[in-house]
C-alpha cells in the first residue's frame, strides 16, 4: 500500500507525550513502514511529527531521511539496530531523524493494546455517504479479492492495521480509517443494498456507499481536544554516534523478465543544519473533555533486550544466505534442508563472477546438512548446533547488529481474567504468532530430460538447477492474489510472485535464470583455465548445452499446471 496525503487535520498542541519505540527498517514492498504523508518543512523537529501525527488521531509518528514526517495506524517494517537511524533533524541537530530507508518511530500511549484474533468490538454504525471531496475512509484493503469479500474479512483486515473505522463498499471493496473524513454523511440503510460477493447474506454497502463499522475501543483514550498533558515534547531514542552500516553495492543480476527496484546504500551528506528549533503552543489550554463513563486505562511499560538474528550464514561473493530456522527432530531439520536448497538458485544468481563459483560449495553444504538429518535425527544430539558444529558454514560470516534494549508501553491488561467474546463468524485468519511457512524445493517446473544432449531431469548442465517455483509463504502477497513465487532471492520478500493464471510465466523466467547461471558461471568457468566441473567442456560446448537445455525448458513447462496446489495459504507444499 502506497502512502497517502488525505487532507489533514491541524496539529495538536496539547497531549500526553508519545513514547520511543525504535529504529524501524522502510521497506518499499508490499507496503511502507508508516503510510500517512506529514508534513513538508526545512525545520523538522520529533515535537512537530508528534503533534501533527497526533492532531490526526494515528498512534504512531515517524521519522525518517533528516526530516520526512509521517503517521500510521500500526508499523509495517521490523525492527533493526539504532545504529541505522543516525540522521540529524533539519530543524533540531540533537534530535535523531530516522536514516536512509529507516524510520525513528514513536508511540502514543493512550491508545489500547490491539487483539487482532477478534472483531466482535466492531459496532455497525449504519450506512453512510462516500466522502465529497475524496474517501470516507482512507486506506483501502486492495490485497483482500474483491470476488470473495465478506464483511469479517475486511474488519479483520481493519483490526491487523490498528484502524476504527472499517467500511463495505460496492459489495466488494473495504477501506480502513481512523476517522471519518471529506463530508461523509449517514443515509438511509436502504442505500446500502448490494450483497457481499463471499456472502450474499450479508451487505457490502453500495454505490457510493458504505457499510460502516466502528471499534470506540481502538481509539485513544485521550483524543486531542482531549489531552490532559501541557507538554507536546516525546522522550527521546538512545544517542547513537555510529552512522547507519554501509553496504557493498551487488553486481547487477544477469538479465531476466523479472524485476525490483533498487536504492542506494549511501545516504547523500546531510542538508544543512539550522538553529531554528522555535516551536509555538497555545498559552490557553483546551476546554476539558466532555465527561463520559469511559476510564482512563492505566499504563505498563517493560524492558528487554533484543538480541538480533544474524543476517547472514553463509557467504559467497557478493551474495548471503538467509540463515536456516533451528531445529530439533527429523521433520524440522528436513524444513531446514529445504530452506537451504531453495537458495541455491539466488547464490548463482547474485554472487557475481567469480564468487558464484561458490555457490557449488554453498550447495554441497546443503546436502551435508541434509546428511546430518539422516544420520543423527532421530537419536543423538539433534540440533542445528551440533550440525554447524560438524559441518560448519564456509565463508565470511558478518557478526549481527548489537543486542538493543527496547521498552514497551502497553495497558495493563485488566483484573477479570475472562477471555473476550469471539465474533460468530467462519472466516479465518492466521495468527499473529504464527511461523512464516519455509519454501521447499518443490518445484512447479521441470527439469528437461535430454541425456544426448548433456542433460537428464536430475543433473542439469553444470549441476546449476532450476531456480524453484512453488507456494508464496508471504501472507500478505498471497491474499493479493498471488499464490506461487519463484525462490530467486535469499530474501522471499523480494522474489517475484504469481497467480493462479501465470504460472507459465514463472516457468519461463525460472528457465531464463538458469540459463543466465549457467551461461555466466558455468560457461564461464570452463572458459577459464584449470576449472572444468562435469564434462570436460570448453566455453563453446558449455554454451551450446546451456542453450538447449533453455530451450528444452521453454518447451516442457509451456503447458505447466500446479493442479490444487497452493488453493490455501501455507498448504500445498508438495
Amino acid at each position: 500500500m502506497k502512502r497517502n496525503q488525505e487532507p489533514s487535520q491541524p496539529s495538536c498542541t496539547n497531549f500526553t507525550p508519545f513514547k520511543y519505540a525504535g529504529c524501524f527498517q522502510d521497506p518499499s514492498n508490499p507496503e511502507r513502514a508508516l503510510l500517512f504523508s506529514g508534513p513538508s518543512t526545512q525545520n523538522m523537529t520529533v515535537e512537530t511529527c508528534v503533534a501533527f501525527c497526533k492532531g490526526n488521531d494515528y498512534e504512531y509518528a515517524g521519522l525518517e531521511y533528516y526530516g520526512e514526517c509521517f503517521c500510521g495506524a500500526s508499523v509495517n517494517g521490523p525492527q533493526v539496530a539504532e545504529s541505522f537511524c543516525s540522521f540529524p533533524c533539519t530543524g533540531d541537530n540533537t534530535e535523531i531523524c530516522g536514516g536512509n530507508d529507516y524510520i525513528s518511530v514513536y508511540q502514543d500511549p493512550t491508545f489500547p493494546t490491539v487483539n487482532d484474533s477478534v472483531i466482535s468490538d466492531y459496532k455497525p454504525l449504519g450506512c453512510y455517504s462516500e466522502g465529497t471531496n475524496g474517501r470516507s475512509l482512507a486506506w483501502r484493503q486492495d490485497q483482500l479479492s474483491t470476488t470473495n469479500l465478506t464483511v469479517e474479512e475486511c474488519l479483520f483486515a481493519c483490526k491487523d492495521g490498528g484502524y476504527s473505522f472499517a467500511g463495505v463498499e460496492f459489495g466488494q471493496e473495504c477501506y480502513c480509517g481512523v476517522v471519518l473524513g471529506n463530508g461523509t454523511l449517514p443515509l438511509a440503510s436502504s442505500q446500502c443494498n448490494m450483497a457481499c460477493t463471499g456472502n450474499s447474506a450479508e451487505t457490502c454497502g453500495g454505490r457510493s456507499t458504505l457499510d460502516l463499522y466502528v471499534a470506540v475501543d481502538l481509539e485513544s483514550s485521550q483524543p486531542c481536544n482531549g489531552g490532559s498533558s501541557s507538554s507536546s515534547s516525546s522522550s527521546s531514542p538512545p544517542s547513537t554516534s555510529s552512522s547507519p552500516p554501509s553496504t557493498s553495492s551487488t553486481p547487477a543480476p544477469p538479465t531476466t523478465t523479472s524485476t525490483t527496484s533498487t536504492t542506494s546504500s549511501t545516504p547523500p551528506p546531510p542538508p544543512p543544519t539550522t538553529t531554528s528549533t522555535t516551536s509555538t503552543t497555545s498559552s490557553t489550554p483546551p476546554p476539558p473533555p466532555p465527561t463520559t463513563s469511559k476510564t482512563t486505562p492505566s499504563l505498563c511499560t517493560s524492558t528487554y533486550t533484543v538480541t538480533p538474528t544474524p543476517t547472514c550464514e553463509y557467504q559467497c561473493g557478493s551474495w548471503c544466505s538467509t540463515p536456516l530456522p533451528p531445529w530439533s527432530d527429523k521433520p524440522s531439520c528436513l524444513s531446514a534442508v529445504a530452506s537451504c536448497e531453495v537458495q541455491v538458485a539466488s547464490c548463482f544468481l547474485h554472487a557475481g563472477w567469480p564468487g558464484s563459483l561458490n555457490c557449488f560449495s554453498f550447495s554441497q553444504w546443503c546436502s551435508s546438512v541434509s546428511t546430518y538429518c539422516g544420520n543423527w535425527c532421530p537419536g543423538g544430539d539433534c540440533h542445528k548446533s551440533g550440525c554447524t558444529s560438524k559441518y560448519p558454514p564456509s565463508g565470511p560470516s558478518p557478526s549481527p547488529p548489537p543486542a538493543t534494549i527496547s521498552t514497551s508501553v502497553y495497558t495493563c491488561p485488566a483484573a477479570s481474567t475472562s477471555a473476550p467474546a469471539k465474533p460468530s463468524t467462519t472466516s479465518s485468519k492466521p495468527s499473529s504468532t504464527s511461523c512464516v511457512p519455509i519454501p521447499t524445493n518443490s518445484n512447479i517446473c521441470q527439469q528437461p530430460h535430454n541425456p544426448s544432449k548433456g542433460y537428464t531431469s536430475s543433473s542439469p548442465v553444470g549441476n546449476i538447477h532450476l531456480p524453484c517455483l512453488t507456494c508464496n509463504n508471504v501472507y500478505s502477497d498471497y491474499k493479493a492474489g498471488n499464490c506461487f513465487k519463484l525462490y530467486t532471492f535469499a530474501d522471499t520478500n523480494k522474489c517475484p510472485s504469481y497467480n493462479r493464471s501465470s504460472p507459465g510465466q514463472g516457468c519461463k523466467d525460472a528457465c531464463d535464470n538458469q540459463y543466465n547461471s549457467c551461461m555466466n558461471t558455468y560457461a564461464q568457468g570452463c572458459k577459464n583455465n584449470g576449472w572444468k566441473r562435469g564434462a570436460a567442456d570448453t566455453y563453446s560446448s558449455a554454451s551450446t548445452k546451456c542453450l538447449s537445455q533453455w530451450n528444452d525448458c521453454h518447451s516442457i513447462n509451456s503447458g505447466v499446471s500446479p493442479s490444487s496446489r497452493c488453493s490455501s495459504w501455507n498448504s500445498g507444499w508438495f
